[in-house]
């Protein structure tokens, strides 16, 4: 978190119900709910692979819901960090749907390659939070980006031990108007009957239109901010690890926590925004109570 005095105020924090930010004047409660799910899409990373078929005791659905606390940056690139709650929300159906917080696959082919060992591929959707510059005194000035949906597609292989993962969107919301790419790769093991963990990396690329809308800045907004004019490339946006685990209390209930580390690459670090007043070092963690329907 930044120590720099009287350049902004502290971040918001939320550890009951989930009070809107003090400074939002446009439905503050929908913002407020915004911010939670984004925070959910940490969550993914600490479900077991998707790609492997599970037996389905419960029948097709499978269905978890929860509650946690995470610990994330206020934008991407920023140095502060805000404290809220978030919903836990995992739906599986026959292994062909697949949502996880705000993310949704559909499975269009599921194909046994050797033993456990699948590979998957369909279409995607996923939810990706804007930032509002009246929520950080650092971004005043720069303008709003609005909040995104990204529509596009996916391909995995793996099983319940490892996976590697290929997935984009381009915005059709009218958010960043971009296009992102990420591959991830990760393994699970157990530690116990009851306690498993996880370990991943990634690395995501943006085209131009995402990386100028988040990272660069024109003519109107250097004058509004005082920072210099930067326009970045399409290119590498970001890399990363991270490290989950799980502990299940019974057979429907379980804790878990997850932290990671993501270092902005690049044209996406070189910017204004954040080698002068954020930092290419992202960290987050979050803790949570999970139930299984």
């Amino acid at each position: 978190m930044s120590s720099r005095r009287n350049r902004r105020r502290p971040a918001p924090v939320y550890l009951g119900g989930c009070s809107p930010q003090p400074e939002a004047v446009v439905m503050p409660e929908l913002r407020t709910s915004f911010h939670i799910i984004a925070g959910a899409l940490a969550l993914g990373a600490l479900a077991p692979d998707r790609a492997a078929a599970q037996p389905r005791e419960d029948g097709d659905w499978q269905l978890t819901i929860g509650a946690g606390v995470i610990v994330m940056p206020e934008y991407e690139g920023s140095d502060d960090h805000r404290i809220q709650p978030f919903p836990v929300l995992a739906l599986d159906y026959k292994n062909i749907v697949s949502i996880r917080g705000p993310e949704i696959q559909v499975s269009i082919a599921d194909v046994a390659l050797s033993g456990d060992v699948r590979f998957r591929f369909g279409p995607a959707a996923r939810y990706r939070q804007g930032r509002d510059e009246k929520d950080d005194a650092d971004l005043v000035g720069l303008g709003d980006v609005d909040d995104s949906i990204e529509l596009g597609g996916f391909a995995r292989v793996g099983s319940d031990r490892w996976w590697l993962q290929v997935s984009g969107g381009k915005d059709v919301a009218g958010g960043h108007d971009g296009v992102v790419a990420e591959i991830e790769a990760g393994l699970r093991f157990d530690l116990s009957d009851t306690l498993s963990a996880q370990l991943r990396t990634m690395t995501s690329w943006a085209n131009r239109k995402y990386m100028r809308g988040n990272f660069g800045i024109d003519a109107a907004q250097s004058a509004a901010s005082g920072l210099a004019r930067y326009a970045p490339d399409a290119g590498l946006k970001d890399a990363g690890v991270g490290i989950g685990v799980n502990y299940r209390l019974d057979d429907r209930w379980s804790i878990g926590g997850d932290g990671g580390y993501r270092r902005l690459l690049g044209d996406a670090a070189d910017s204004p925004i954040v080698a002068k007043r954020g930092s290419a070092d992202q960290l987050h963690g979050l803790l949570y109570l999970s139930y299984r329907l």
